[in-house]
């Protein structure tokens, strides 16, 4: 009986040696618990949970708040989270003189196009990175931010190349930017 008492004393201990690790190693049980520790780590707080997108074993978080906005990437693995990319952080987003504002991230499969309008006017953005390649459109609007993950292009090239314009619900053109 005391050989069992061992083992099971032995167990218990590795497997409270391994939950401390993991802990304190940036996994996490949750995607969104995953993300709010990055924010608090980054001094990000509070903020507002604008969007969560899933695209196979990644989440896409969207955090905002009055000045500033955050674009993570969490990826799972086995039973535990981590921020596998992201943690870019945009100041002073509502005093953009521009009348919409363009952030883009990708990872190993996938590309994320993310749009701020500034302009309530602006119904839709069109993004095409380069001549005759795809376009993105974005046009589900939750707090002026509309964000889409798509698998990745095998565009070699920059992804700030192509052309970007904004409509309005009419239709009608509203801003155009080419980027060289």
């Amino acid at each position: 009986m005391k050989r069992i008492k061992q083992i099971g004393l032995s167990l218990v201990v590795l497997a409270l040696t391994l939950f401390l690790i993991y802990w304190t190693s940036g996994f996490y049980f949750s995607p969104q618990a995953c993300v709010e520790d990055s924010l608090r780590g980054l001094y990000f707080a509070p903020a507002e949970k604008i969007q969560e997108i899933r695209s196979g074993d990644h989440f896409y978080y969207l955090y905002a708040n009055d000045h500033q906005y955050a674009l993570h990437n969490v990826k799972k693995t086995a039973l535990f989270f981590y921020v596998s990319g992201g943690g870019s952080t945009h100041n002073d987003y509502p005093k953009s003189t521009e009348s919409f504002d363009l952030d883009f991230s990708a990872d190993q499969g996938n590309e994320v196009f993310l749009v701020h309008r500034n302009r309530p006017d602006i119904a839709k953005v069109e993004w095409e990175q380069t001549e005759g390649s795809r376009k993105v459109i974005l046009d589900q609007w939750k707090d002026d931010f509309a964000m889409i993950v798509l698998p990745r292009s095998d565009m070699d090239s920059g992804f700030w190349q192509g052309t970007v314009r904004a409509y309005d619900a009419q239709g009608n053109l509203v801003d155009e930017r080419v980027f060289p």
